[in-house]
């Protein structure tokens, strides 16, 4: 199905966060090959720290997606670099969402400009962004579209608390007392900006990362809610991944040594250890860690670094993080530590890897799910423990190792070496991996041509074509 570049002229307008970039990437790169222009617009720093990141990906395949890197004008530009850096420390993001609306003038600078050689600009923008897009709403031709990067079941969460109202308690009464409240995952400013997300009008539409695979009661609870179009596209991650069911038959992206240790491996044998690039352990917490996770005696990848700095995750210069005194000799025969990048699709696509102990993210959660890879989780921040509820207790394919009701509570070694054990080893763990493994192959099937994801896609395209 191709369309009219002379048509539309399509803008991604991703919150220039790492975690929220990447999706909105393949969503450019689905909607690019059916011969769409696609313009992808963030502040240059955050462009380049992506393509670096991407694994096995040849943007030169993507002639029609195009970076537009932005500066923050120079009046702000020092003052939100420091907040930049400073955001994963107190999660005081609000005064950098206000440097960020001054993007808002290049974007309209941008779409008046894609006006003159196509006939509409449709703009894919972040929930977070809105206050980015407002100045565009006001040029004609252009629609915008708000794209939710993180799961149906916490915007249906979230716009339940807020609203306050008894709609949709079937799906959420059974879970009332898992469900964590909003107040307690974001900074109280944030309350204000959910209340103008859900009621904001000039939308054209929603996509979210997600499919009726994984989501399917939530994606329809928010339909009902909305009178524009929405969509679950996702999930939204490599392509590579997406096709093919046997380690085997992947094109082996990325050399590295974590790689060649789990080919030595047995199948399922390997937890796979990582919690993202925002949150860096206390010292006491990483002891802990290391002290479960040997005690568990099971195979690991413990991928131990301190948190991403802008501009800064792939210097040799990174911080060494203590570990317990003999520790990795006592671990050798079983455990690797990864304290630079990894290859993290690649690693859990292994067939060695039987397990994945993280933070609850949402990006992190689909690659795990796809690959059929059970899960044990530790809810970090914001979103991460409305997704914990949705992997333990919707679709039971983990476990919990750190409940966010004792969020601020050390997590002893004991707790993490039966959480470890349990996932690797019982029943339970096996019962959580073959529901993993069902859900990655319906998902797949949904995402290739006659599948539910894949018309849902190409129905889109119809929409911002027609």
């Amino acid at each position: 199905m191709a369309a009219n570049s002379n048509n539309v002229a399509v803008v991604m307008v991703p919150f220039p966060e790492y975690g929220h970039q990447t999706p909105f990437l393949h969503l450019s790169r689905l909607i690019s090959s059916y011969d769409i222009p696609v313009h992808y617009v963030s502040i240059g720093a955050r462009n380049q720290e992506l393509k670096r990141r991407l694994q096995g990906s040849n943007l030169d395949q993507f002639p029609n997606i195009q970076f537009h890197d932005l500066s923050i004008p120079s009046a702000r530009a020092t003052t939100a670099e420091k907040e930049d850096e400073e955001e994963e420390e107190d999660d005081d993001y609000m005064s950098y969402f206000a440097s960020l609306e001054l993007l808002g003038e290049p974007l309209c600078a941008i779409c008046h400009e894609l006006l003159t050689t196509c006939k509409r600009v449709v703009i894919i923008h972040d929930s977070i962004m809105l206050s980015v897009v407002q100045g565009v709403i006001s040029i004609t031709n252009v629609e915008t579209y708000i794209f939710h990067v993180i799961s149906a079941f916490t915007v249906c969460s979230l716009f339940q608390q807020v609203s306050g109202s008894a709609e949709n308690n079937d799906l959420f009464l059974p879970l009332q007392h898992h469900i964590p409240s909003f107040k307690s995952c974001y900074p109280p400013e944030m309350l204000e900006f959910i209340k103008m997300l859900r009621d904001w009008t000039f939308k054209s539409g929603e996509i979210l990362n997600t499919c009726r695979d994984i989501e399917g009661p939530y994606l329809d609870a928010l339909a009902k809610q909305s009178e524009k179009p929405l969509w679950g596209l996702g999930p939204l991650i490599n392509p590579v991944y997406l096709q093919n069911d046997e380690y085997s038959a992947s094109p082996k992206i990325v050399s590295h040594r974590c790689i060649e240790w789990l080919d030595k491996q047995p199948k399922n044998s390997v937890i796979y250890v990582s919690f993202g690039t925002a949150r860096t352990f206390s010292s006491e917490q990483i002891i802990e860690l290391a002290l479960g996770l040997e005690r568990s005696e099971q195979k690991f990848i413990w991928v131990l670094r301190e948190a991403d700095k802008k501009g800064n995750d792939f210097t040799t210069d990174i911080p060494k993080i203590e570990l317990p005194t003999g520790f990795e000799d006592r671990v050798a025969e079983r455990g690797t530590i990864a304290r630079d990048f990894v290859p993290q699709m690649e690693i859990l696509a292994h067939p060695s890897t039987g397990g994945y102990l993280f933070h609850s993210g949402w990006n992190s959660f689909m690659e795990s799910l796809i690959m059929g890879v059970p899960m044990a989780t530790w809810p970090i921040h914001s979103d991460n423990p409305f997704n914990d509820v949705l992997i333990t207790k919707v679709l039971k394919v983990g476990l919990v190792v750190k409940d966010w009701a004792h969020r601020d509570e050390l997590v002893k070694a004991n707790r993490i070496e039966n959480g470890v054990r349990t996932l690797m080893t019982s029943i339970e763990g096996e019962e959580m991996r073959q529901r993993a493994i069902a859900l990655s192959q319906a998902i797949k099937m949904s995402v290739n041509d006659g599948g539910a994801t894949k018309k849902l896609m190409e129905s889109f395209i119809a929409h911002i074509t027609r």
